[in-house]
């Protein structure tokens, strides 16, 4: 399942979790990163179910959205925030990316600045535009059917492959499954809203004595992952091609994603802004992916060329260290890191070892 970002392995596996907060698409935490630039940060999820950053770079002349989030409701929030910011008009939104977290807040920024432009790469035009009204008709559905399943397991006290389901992971269960009901009305007010634009490699944007580049720098989570770039600031939006703690690796280039994370540390950016996660003040946390995506499709490549099915592959690969780095001493986080990013990774690697790449939708 792939919007809302939920990892049942996760789920299944997890032995203890953030005390619940506020609600997902009710939270953030409004940051300035510099003189008129702005970013929406979301607080790292309680229940599996994400919201993505948003940033809001102001020209003299006009104003850049850098994603909307997946919630109707949460990007009405900060279209008023950026009315008291600013009363210059929002002209640009990008998506860096078509996963719908960062995508579903488009119609209500273009409702409240007609004549938006909504700006991605083509693939990732081309991706929203068919996977959208798909996930859509299907999603509330999906949420309802997973809430009841995940409130079974608590009232049962077991999972399926008959393992107690703890007090910890009780209360983990009735957290996502209280989320996704809380998350439906959001649903119910998402109206289907692909990018407007596309490009290929890069274009230039002009706020009025502020210039702002969106460019095309590999393939790395999507085939399509936008860069923003704010020269003046050394400022650098990432998208999910960088995510703290876990990267998301669902459909993804393991071998390609660390070229491109080269290409962004060699623009020396001063300030980051990844997918999710907090602001990064320079780009050791990026050098630390790199070598972590290395040594994964290392060994996947070693045991593929061996001649070991997927499941012996998954048996063999040791990615404790990166865990430990990332995860710290962190359950939840362990978890997830097994969940999002180990877990598809390897499935990623395997297939690329192989030649026999899956379209990333269908992953």
């Amino acid at each position: 399942m792939r919007i809302p970002q939920i990892c049942l392995a996760l789920l299944l596996t997890v032995s203890s979790y953030a005390a619940a907060k506020g609600w997902v698409n009710e939270d953030y935490e409004l940051v300035k990163i510099a003189d008129g630039v702005y970013s929406f940060i979301a607080p790292e999820s309680d229940s599996g179910v994400v919201q993505s950053n948003c940033t809001v770079i102001i020209g003299d002349d006009s104003v850049l959205v850098v994603d909307t989030g997946q919630f109707p409701s949460l990007a009405a929030s900060m279209v008023a925030d950026i009315k008291k910011l600013t009363p210059k008009p929002v002209r640009y939104v990008v998506n860096t990316h078509w996963h719908f977290d960062h995508v579903w807040g488009n119609a209500t920024f273009r409702d409240a600045y007609p004549g938006l432009a909504i700006i991605s790469t083509e693939f990732t035009r081309e991706m929203v535009d068919d996977q959208g009204p798909k996930i859509l008709a299907t999603q509330s559905a999906t949420n309802k059917e997973q809430a009841a399943q995940f409130r079974k397991y608590v009232a049962d006290g077991k999972l399926p492959d008959g393992r107690v389901v703890n007090d910890d992971m009780k209360r983990f269960f009735n957290r996502l499954a209280d989320t996704l009901d809380h998350i439906d009305n959001d649903l119910a007010h998402t109206v289907h809203t692909p990018p407007t634009i596309g490009f290929e490699k890069e274009l230039t944007i002009d706020l009025g004595k502020r210039e702002v580049k969106v460019m095309w720098l590999g393939r790395a989570n999507t085939g399509g992952d936008a860069i923003i770039w704010v020269p003046d600031v050394k400022l650098l939006m990432a998208g999910d091609t960088v995510v703290y703690p876990t990267p998301f690796a669902f459909g993804s280039y393991m071998t390609e994603w660390p070229v491109t994370l080269q290409k962004i540390i060699d623009l020396k950016p001063a300030i980051i802004i990844p997918g999710h996660g907090p602001v990064m003040r320079d780009t050791s946390y990026l050098a630390t992916l790199i070598e972590m995506f290395q040594s994964l499709t290392a060994q996947v490549k070693q045991a593929a060329d061996q001649g070991l099915t997927l499941e012996e592959t998954r048996k063999k690969i040791d990615m404790s260290e990166f865990s430990e780095r990332l995860g710290g001493g962190d359950t939840m986080r362990q978890a997830g890191f097994r969940s999002a990013f180990v877990y598809p990774g390897v499935d990623r690697a395997y297939q690329e070892a192989k030649g026999k790449m899956k379209p990333e939708a269908e992953d």
